[in-house]
């Protein structure tokens, strides 16, 4: 099989360049007339202009000293972070499920189930979630929580949610 290609090889590579291919060169050199490509001439090179920087006395806009000052200035709604943190505050909202209310005298409290099923008794005024829900109010059904949280610009702004009944996980 080898012998046979090597054989053929000559007689395949002859019929690319043998008599009968004169209308191919013909055509080849009838469309290759007109074409000359023209090359757009490179443009007018502008001489270089230095700056002459002058802002050195005036204040750094990255100083970190200065980002911190405007930070204090905007933390009217800032959260107490000396304040020590409650057990629900390690938890997400996500992760904790309301489970049932109780009712003592006049206050009305709130159970709380955590992923590990330990479950808490909470009221008006304690701590949820990591970010600083405050118990607003208390229903049969829902838990009403006012969450301090950074915004984009690095001010605390209030924000409300809340956690509902979980009917669902009656019977666990």
């Amino acid at each position: 099989m080898r012998k046979t290609f090597i054989g053929l090889l000559p007689l395949l590579l002859s019929a690319c360049g043998g008599p009968g291919t004169e209308d191919l060169q013909q055509w080849m050199a009838s469309s290759s007339q007109g074409l000359r490509g023209q090359i757009e001439p490179l443009p007018q090179v502008q001489t270089y202009k230095p700056f002459n920087y002058q802002a050195y006395d005036l204040s750094d806009p990255f100083n970190p000293q200065k980002l911190q000052a405007g930070k204090r200035q905007n933390s009217a709604n800032a959260p107490d972070l000396k304040r020590p943190r409650e057990a629900l505050e390690n938890y997400d909202l996500d992760k904790l499920a309301m489970v049932g209310t109780l009712k003592r005298g006049n206050a009305l409290y709130a159970l709380i189930r955590t992923p590990e099923g330990a479950i808490y008794r909470i009221e008006a005024g304690n701590y949820i979630g990591p970010n600083f829900g405050k118990v607003s109010s208390i229903s049969d059904s829902e838990v009403v929580l006012s969450e301090t949280v950074e915004d984009l610009n690095g001010d605390w702004v209030q924000r409300n949610s809340s956690l509902y009944l979980d009917e669902q996980g009656q019977n666990k």
